[in-house]
């Protein structure tokens, strides 16, 4: 195997914090528009909104939707992988390094949960993540047949209820079983007791509440474990190969990744978004799941391809710049993007949940980004790590360290 030059090792970190920038813009905005209440944003099941704001959030469910936090996903493999290697190199004992990161991701997680917002991903990663130390040293075939069991087998699974469903609906009896679970669907989506009561509550009192609907939300969180997993299982195998260090020469195999992951992965959700205007709720949520499961990791995989096959080719790389920012201060900046959106919503901030449409939260996230993209780049002039990343890096080597 080469070693990398100095100049091919730059452009493979750089390239994963670009990757990592692109898939915070794309959380961010789904986040946003969870956190404010956006009208019309869990699709399929508030359809008395404007058009233009119905096509919206018909654009995000097809671009955005499930697409990034696999993204995130992938890279956080790789990383992981990274990390491994780095143990070995420095001769030090791996498991009980990584423990420890995965436990600092854990109280990091569990302190978002409890002071901003429900809808967290850093425990899942951190529980996740502790699987991935069991799978660590997997084989490139077993890792295939992990990855076919995690995404495919429930992806098909699902494809099967979402076809019962329909056929269900032929008859009578069934038609009328179905009315049922779609009115309680419709209803317990459209449900905004708990937004109102965070509106009506200080700081300190929501937290309470904020542990009651994580509690609620949990079945649908956790059910991410697969998907996510799917995606660190490839970062890991990525990360501990020579493709992620030998990218130039990986473009082939790049544009075929591309192809196939946005030719594949807009067809299927071109079907789902279709399934969520003109079928009924339960039917619709089902084929929203499927987005999940095949076609979210799939596009995830097409748009990292893309992203990184335009960054390779282009020899003005400071355009990239924006997202390398960003992405150097991950951490730092998805919990950010927490406190100031729930700032926005609730009532310990300005209480602007539930009265905003899709344009005003996207041009909000889109202030946002800008917004972390200037205080990154201030930040980075002054220091190497961003400040959470300088906490989880301490307690990753269990001292404390340069920042």
């Amino acid at each position: 195997m080469p070693n990398d030059t100095s100049s091919e090792k730059q452009d493979r970190i750089q390239v994963l914090d670009v990757l990592r920038g692109f898939a915070l813009a794309g959380i961010l905005v789904i986040n946003a528009m969870s956190i404010l209440a956006v009208k019309g944003s869990t699709p399929a099941f508030t359809v008395d909104i404007p058009v233009a704001d119905r096509t919206l959030q018909d654009l995000i469910l097809f671009f955005i939707e499930s697409k990034f936090f696999t993204l995130f996903s992938l890279l956080f493999g790789i990383g992981f992988a990274i990390q491994i290697q780095s143990a070995e190199k420095q001769g030090n004992a791996f498991l009980p390094r990584i423990s420890r990161r995965m436990a600092g991701l854990l109280i990091f997680g569990l302190l978002h949960i409890l002071l901003l917002w429900d809808g967290d991903i850093l425990v899942i990663y951190a529980i996740t993540g502790t699987l991935l130390i069991l799978l660590r040293k997997t084989a490139y075939l077993q890792i295939r047949k992990w990855v076919i069991a995690l995404l495919a087998v429930p992806g098909v699974l699902v494809l099967a209820i979402f076809i019962y469903t329909l056929i269900a609906r032929l008859s009578a009896s069934g038609a009328q079983t179905l009315a049922k679970s779609d009115a309680s669907l419709a209803k317990e989506f459209a449900n905004t007791d708990a937004t109102q009561k965070l509106l009506q509550t200080g700081f300190i009192e929501g937290i309470g509440e904020r542990i009651h609907t994580y509690q609620d939300l949990s079945p649908l969180l956790f059910s991410r474990i697969p998907t996510v997993l799917a995606m660190f299982l490839i970062g890991l195998f990525l990360g501990r190969s020579n493709f992620i260090r030998q990218l130039p020469e990986k473009v082939e195999i790049l544009q075929k990744v591309r192809f196939w992951g946005l030719t594949l992965g807009f067809s299927l959700m071109f079907l789902i978004v279709l399934g969520t205007k003109f079928l009924p709720t339960l039917s619709a949520l089902i084929a929203i799941i499927e987005d999940q499961y095949l076609a979210g990791p799939i596009l995830c995989l097409g748009y990292a391809s893309a992203l990184t096959l335009s960054f390779l080719k282009n020899p003005n790389r400071k355009i990239y710049g924006y997202f390398s920012k960003v992405g150097r201060m991950a951490l730092t900046n998805y919990l950010t993007q927490s406190l100031i959106l729930t700032f926005l919503a609730y009532g310990w901030g300005l209480g602007l949940a539930l009265k905003l449409n899709g344009f005003q939260v996207l041009g909000i996230s889109f202030l946002l980004y800008v917004a972390q993209v200037i205080l990154s780049g201030l930040w980075q002039s002054k220091f190497k790590y961003g400040p959470l990343e300088w906490v989880w890096r301490c307690i990753t080597y269990w001292k404390v360290l340069p920042i």
